[in-house]
């Protein structure tokens, strides 16, 4: 009964959007037909345990790879609306106006988010806590670094439709950065899945045309002996620690330090009033 909670809390921290038991289930397939791989290379069936985990290394790394792709799409229909809302700026500088833009032109879930700030701030909430429910909730930075210029655009006095537009772009920058740092992380996870997964293939192949010519099957008289199924077992074994360890490693490139958007506004200015002083001791 604590098996379920604990591992759908693991999900959820992950936010990758699927139920405990449905995780479970999709695992324990795709681990029977591994583990079912590897007794039909080897013809020892102690290897059988380590497909099964192996299902389940695989079924979080393809539910991660949706998560990030659902992400991409919401990274570009930010940069879509970061573009909005610049219009919407320079049309009237109003913060509402432009969150009513988004919410009512924006893509998909974009748009929702927008719609739920605006809502947030007409019934008494500040901006940015609004803003920060959202990016909590979201843990993109690419918003969490739009949502710091909306909260610098409210606050300012001055003209701030050109630092928008400059986010703008830096929106889009950002979202073609992750899309291209995802589809990188994909290769390699594909690349190493298939060079660890290709000897086995190659193994059941050898043993299933020795059977059927009337043979004894590849390596069926090793592995059937006791120091067989151990060498199998210990195989099994490194080869999903392989495939665990690449998928912990390609993941690392996506982690990303956040910080709160009431400290990212409060960065910036004083990171700019800073900067001529640095270069005044240069010059010096």
């Amino acid at each position: 009964e604590t098996l379920l909670p604990g591992i759908q809390v693991r999900l959820d921290r992950a936010k990758l959007g699927v139920s405990a038991s449905t995780y479970i289930l999709r695992s324990l397939g795709y681990g029977a037909a591994f583990g079912l791989l590897m007794a039909l290379a080897t013809g020892a069936w102690l290897t059988f345990p380590a497909g099964l985990v192996a299902g389940f290394v695989f079924v979080w790394s393809q539910l991660e790879d949706r998560r990030n792709e659902r992400l991409n799409r919401y990274h570009k229909a930010l940069a879509s609306a970061a573009d909005t809302i610049v219009n919407s700026w320079r049309t009237r500088p109003s913060m509402n106006r432009a969150l009513e833009a988004v919410a009512k032109y924006g893509q998909g879930d974009v748009a929702a988010d927008f719609e739920e700030v605006r809502a947030a701030t007409r019934s008494g909430a500040a901006l940015p806590a609004a803003l920060q429910a959202v990016a909590d909730r979201r843990q993109s930075p690419v918003f969490d670094a739009l949502a710091t210029a909306l909260i610098v655009a409210e606050e300012s006095s001055g003209e701030v439709s050109e630092m928008l537009a400059r986010h703008a772009v830096s929106t889009r920058q950002m979202a073609v950065i992750y899309e291209e740092t995802i589809d990188a992380q994909r290769g390699q996870r594909s690349d190493v899945m298939w060079g660890i997964v290709g000897p086995w293939g190659i193994m059941v192949l050898l043993r299933l045309s020795s059977l059927a010519t009337g043979g004894l099957g590849y390596g069926t008289e090793f592995f059937t002996t006791l120091p067989g199924q151990i060498a199998a077992f210990v195989s099994a074994v490194l080869t999903v620690a392989a495939y665990a360890n690449s998928h912990r490693v390609a993941s690392r490139g996506l982690v990303v330090e956040r910080v709160p958007l009431e400290r990212g506004a409060e960065d910036r200015p004083a990171a700019a009033a800073t900067a001529p002083s640095r270069a005044r001791k240069q010059e010096g």
